[in-house]
């Protein structure tokens, strides 16, 4: 964005800011400057380490402990070797848990991750695109409650994240400054340290070789080989990873005119709508008007049109952003676009062809590119708009981490105080000469046996989805079979029963009775009817 005369930029007072409130004058060069990055990244500490250990594990970190838990007769290599979901980040936390298996423990990684990809990132925007573009590319970055989200979690998708920004920013020094041994290997290294966090980082690796190929292409043996050690040598590294992957994933399912067997996730897998919910995901977040949970309603459209002004404002503002900067784009700056679209139509593939379920999450590895793109496209349009756009975009980012850390309509679901409240009313129904003798946890029951702390038997949840009424009976039958009395737990009910069908089919079993709500939880009591009872 060009500077503006004084005179100019005194008209802009009011609701949008100067035009050139990211300009430093007389800069030339795309690098954000230090002080701009040390800024940021202080900022993003903040928000990445407030409140880390506000909510309780959620089923994949607790997925992650399962994996990696301190117990006799295991060494860390039989843990990490065994794995293919992130084996760089379970190597990290690994030691970790060992000093305590706190919820800090679990997301330190993942937030300090989060913290260490903005300057790298600051650095990386300013190899494609003016100072102005960088700065307001990794401001956003910083402010995205989808990467605040992410670095708060104990997975490996800050990892990703990170690695494949890292490696994206050796890969383009390697375009403008040619190709060197030790840059070669390093790129190696960080790609290789991409996947061993997460498998997706495989979408960005291939969709750089293939932008090699399309803007440069090398001239000489000794460029084919210096490029062939940098992403041969990544490829060696990850190979006994990708091999295990093979063997666990249903990939003959890849072949064209091969069956592909029933849906992963019954009704909830792939729709074109997925696309434009991770374009918006990746600027506001999951706490901007639908929560998760409403958005896993049978009619999640009725809900989307109770949220239509605010979801049509906030997707027109980058909307507008996204397009503005791909009719912008110049020369090498196109690879983003390919990045993003290898990227998409990979994972896109592997969901239809029922390989793997499509969530946003896996397209972490471009969601900074894609903030390249819109910030560059914020920058370039014209001076008044320009500023309003980015003003909104800013404020509607503030507004969801606002929702992120204190609407607790958008937290994840608190099977840890479930647990402890359902323990402590144990006790107290004990002393009392009467409690439930087994607990009911579906869909959840590893997360609330993670923090239980009683002495009731916890029946695992899990089974075939239930989809009628007839279904839902007989899945409480067989999970209640020789209790009188149970507990029951009820959390992300979507994942088995998304038509909530339980409560009722418990209501005709016997008589169930409300006995709490916490955050995405609802806690009931179970008595069988009595014979010849009503």
């Amino acid at each position: 964005m060009p500077t503006t005369p004084t005179s100019d930029r005194t008209a802009t007072a009011g609701f949008a800011p100067p035009a050139d409130w990211l300009a430093t004058r007389n800069e030339t060069t795309g690098f954000p400057g230090w002080s701009f990055l040390i800024l940021v990244t202080l900022l993003a500490s903040l928000l990445r380490f407030y409140r880390l250990d506000a909510a309780g594990l959620w089923i994949d970190e607790v997925l992650t402990w399962l994996v990696i838990k301190p117990q006799p007769g295991l060494s860390f290599f039989d843990q990490i070797g065994d794995t293919i979901q992130g084996p760089l980040f379970m190597a990290v936390v690994w030691p970790l848990i060992r000093l305590s298996e706190s919820e800090v423990m679990f997301r330190l990684p993942s937030a300090l991750a989060g913290v260490a990809v903005l300057p790298l990132f600051g650095v990386a925007a300013g190899r494609l695109f003016d100072r102005d573009t960088a700065r307001l590319a990794t401001l956003l970055l910083m402010l995205s409650p989808f990467h605040v989200w992410y670095s708060q979690e104990g997975r490996g998708y800050a990892f990703v994240t990170l690695f494949s920004v890292a490696a994206s920013l050796v890969y383009l020094d390697m375009l403008r400054r040619g190709p060197q041994p030790g840059r070669a290997v390093l790129f190696a290294v960080l790609t290789a340290c991409g996947v061993w966090s997460n498998m997706s980082a495989v979408f960005l690796w291939g969709a750089q070789g293939l932008t090699l190929l399309l803007f440069a292409r090398p001239r000489d043996r000794r460029g084919w080989a210096l490029w062939t050690l940098a992403f041969g040598g990544g490829l060696l590294l990850v190979l006994p990873w990708l091999l295990k992957a093979s063997g666990i994933w249903a990939v003959d399912r890849l072949v064209p005119g091969a069956a592909t067997g029933a849906a992963l996730r019954g009704d909830s897998t792939f729709t074109p709508m997925a696309i434009p919910f991770s374009g918006f995901a990746f600027f506001y977040g999951f706490s901007l008007g639908p929560s998760l949970a409403e958005l896993h309603v049978p009619d999640r459209m009725a809900v989307v049109r109770q949220h239509l002004p605010l979801l049509a404002l906030a997707g027109s503002v980058v909307g507008i952003a996204l397009v503005s900067g791909l009719v912008r784009l110049r020369g090498a700056r196109w690879q983003l676009v390919v990045w993003a679209a290898v990227a998409l139509a990979a994972l896109v593939f592997l969901a239809v062809r029922n390989v793997k379920t499509f969530n946003v999450r896996y397209l972490a590895v471009i969601m900074p590119w894609i903030v390249l793109v819109a910030a560059h496209g914020l920058v370039r349009l014209p001076r008044r708009p320009g500023a309003v756009l980015t003003t909104i975009l800013i404020a509607l980012s503030l507004w969801s981490l606002w929702g992120y850390f204190f609407n607790t309509r958008y937290a994840k679901a608190d099977l840890r105080g479930a647990a402890r409240l359902v323990a402590a009313r144990e006790v107290v129904a004990t002393a009392a000469g009467s409690s439930p003798s087994v607990i009911l946890v579906p869909a959840t029951t590893p997360v609330f046996k993670y923090y239980y702390r009683g002495s009731r038997d916890v029946v695992t949840g899990f089974g075939a989805r239930l989809n009628d009424a007839a279904g839902a009976r007989r899945f409480c039958e067989e999970k209640l079979a020789g209790h009188d009395q149970a507990w029951i737990v009820l959390a992300s009910h979507w994942e088995i029963d998304i038509h909530d069908l339980i409560p009722a089919a418990l209501t005709s079993l016997g008589e169930l009775q409300l006995e709490t709500i916490l955050p995405g939880v609802r806690i009931f009591t179970w008595s069988r009817h009595t014979p010849g009872g009503g």
